[in-house]
């Protein structure tokens, strides 16, 4: 059972840097879309027109400015949406079926699966995961329905994105 008194249930500066920089990350492979691709992407018009802007630059200078400006905007458009369609071009079915099967898998009182799913996703951190997990918890007790289903959406992005960022640089 967990003592709700002793957790303070701000998200820290922390997981918000570590989520700002792997939505930042999530830009490269986003730039490395086919223009059909992009044109299917759950974005606004702005947004294409930036990440267009992103595969069509050469200097490195120029490329790491507009990667920064990229992430930045994946926060503005619907992330959860963006995360999806992006992580559905990435693997096969089968795949998409196992890194899924991860959102009823893990839980907060099973450490053993926290670290299992760090060991196989290496761009995966056990702190982050536990603090998603905790806000899913946290919802439960407060019986906020909303809550929850955010709570759950940012799990299932993390993990679409970790598998994603794991693979990148595999």
């Amino acid at each position: 059972m967990i003592n709700w008194s002793e957790h303070d249930m701000r998200v820290s500066r922390t997981e918000l840097k570590k989520a700002h920089e792997r939505l930042q990350d999530l830009s490269v492979p986003l730039s490395e879309l086919s223009k059909k691709q992009m044109k299917k992407l759950p974005v606004s018009e702005y947004f294409l027109d930036e990440l267009t802007a992103l595969a069509d630059i050469t200097s490195a200078t120029a490329k790491k400015r507009q990667i920064k400006r990229v992430g930045k905007l994946i926060s503005e458009e619907n992330r959860h949406e963006l995360v999806d369609a992006l992580f559905r071009t990435r693997f096969s079915p089968e795949q998409v079926a196992k890194i899924e099967a991860w959102t009823s898998r893990l839980n907060i009182h099973d450490e053993g699966t926290m670290k299992q799913f760090c060991k196989q996703y290496k761009m995966a951190e056990r702190n982050s995961i536990y603090q998603l997990l905790l806000w899913i918890e946290y919802a439960k007790h407060m019986n906020d329905d909303e809550l929850l289903a955010e709570s759950e959406q940012d799990l299932i992005s993390y993990i679409k994105e970790v598998a994603m960022l794991t693979q990148m640089n595999d």
